[in-house]
């Protein structure tokens, strides 16, 4: 196969992950308040999503190229007795990178500050693809904070040799990304999701998405972030400190998830295998694959994963 046809084969398989995905304000279920705070450490105005009124806090972190309105189903549909915040790490968004070093414990330290300013306690900290491997690197750290752990598809689990790395380094450049077609770009939307369709109540993804590439100097910004993103999950692994953690612990995949484990690199690796190893590694973790739900699995079983979040922290009080 020639190079070029490789690399977007690649593309369509393993990084589609990493598109935007921005969206207006929605009608959804309960109200979502859009607010900001100041980090005095970081240097930074971070902007976030909060709602609900209830004593449990729990806070969510997004995925790599995605931002805090990707949970938009979740904050949509709390328990009453939940409060939740959805943050836009440094670099998405509408939270600016000004000037941040990308990498795992930096948007760890990030969150870990988010928290601390708002003085949340008793924390369910939560993340999607990229943000749970940095809820994983914040959680390593044993924040007093922390109450549980809740993963979503998470990167961090499924491990890179050096050789990996390099395939990485060869496919996920700034001009590649600044070169994808509309087509592409809709390609890889659909295949984050159940059934390899972007579902029609999450059109507004891709047409957001597009609005970031008619913007050149942002789609640049933008694509540049996403890179020296990927480039800090590879460096900043987590696998191997996972029995670090001290909180209880929730994985969630979905069973159809079509971007971990990556079908190039690892093709003949199956998601309930990556789990199985998971559990034999680290059997405190609790972990579970869920029914029709691809790698978005936030929004393909919004309301499953609600209930499953919910049944945890319940059975850990």
């Amino acid at each position: 196969m020639p190079a070029l046809k490789f690399i977007q084969k690649s593309l369509k398989w393993t990084l589609s992950a990493i598109l935007a995905l921005t969206f207006t304000q929605n009608s959804m279920g309960q109200d979502i308040a859009s607010k900001k705070i100041h980090l005095p450490d970081q240097k930074l105005e971070i902007h976030y999503l909060q709602a609900g009124q209830g004593k449990t806090k729990w806070v969510l972190i997004h995925g790599l190229g995605s931002y805090s309105k990707a949970y938009n189903k979740i904050l949509s549909n709390l328990p009453e007795h939940v409060e939740a915040y959805a943050l836009d790490l440094p670099g998405f968004g509408e939270t600016a990178l000004n000037g941040t070093t990308i990498s795992m414990e930096n948007y760890a330290s990030v969150v870990d500050e988010f928290i601390k300013e708002l003085d949340l306690q008793h924390v369910v900290l939560a993340g999607h693809s990229m943000g749970g491997q940095v809820a994983m690197t914040a959680a390593i750290n044993q924040p007093k904070w922390l109450k549980s752990l809740i993963l979503f598809a998470p990167a961090g689990i499924e491990q890179f040799t050096a050789k990996d790395h390099a395939w990485f380094e060869a496919v996920a450049t700034e001009s590649l990304y600044l070169n994808l077609t509309d087509e592409q770009i809709r390609q890889n939307f659909n295949v984050n999701f159940y059934g390899m369709q972007l579902p029609q109540d999450a059109e507004f993804m891709y047409q957001d998405r597009i609005k970031i590439k008619k913007d050149s100097e942002g789609y640049k910004t933008y694509c540049s972030t996403t890179v020296a993103s990927i480039k800090a999950m590879l460096s900043g692994p987590v696998y191997d400190q996972i029995g670090q953690i001290k909180v209880p612990t929730l994985v969630l995949f979905g069973k159809n998830d079509l971007l971990i484990p990556n079908k190039i690199l690892h093709p003949d690796l199956t998601i309930a295998q990556l789990m199985e190893t998971l559990q034999n590694d680290y059997p405190t973790t609790t972990n579970k694959l869920l029914d029709e739900a691809g790698h978005f699995i936030i929004w393909d079983q919004s309301e499953k994963v609600v209930e499953e979040i919910q049944n945890f922290t319940d059975a850990h009080k």
